[in-house]
């Protein structure tokens, strides 16, 4: 099997924390992504399931767009 395909239906190993720990900091790692800092190193593990996770990442990218919507000068 391919590894990346194996990556995105069983995840990346320990450091995914899944769905449900991912959506509790989502807003967060928004707001983090939003201003450029270093998500994977202050969101250990929740760029890695946003790798693999379609539901998550759909998620995240519609958070982002309502922030740039409600924010539209500030940096993204």
């Amino acid at each position: 099997m391919n590894e990346n395909l194996r990556d995105r239906l069983l995840g990346r190993g320990d450091r995914d924390p899944g769905c449900e720990a991912c959506f509790e900091v989502l807003d967060q790692y928004a707001e983090a992504l939003r201003r450029g800092e270093d998500v994977a190193r202050l969101f250990p593990g929740v760029a890695d399931h946003l790798a693999g996770c379609e539901a998550c990442r759909e998620d995240t990218d519609g958070l982002l767009a309502a922030l740039q919507r409600d924010y539209p000068g500030e940096p993204r």
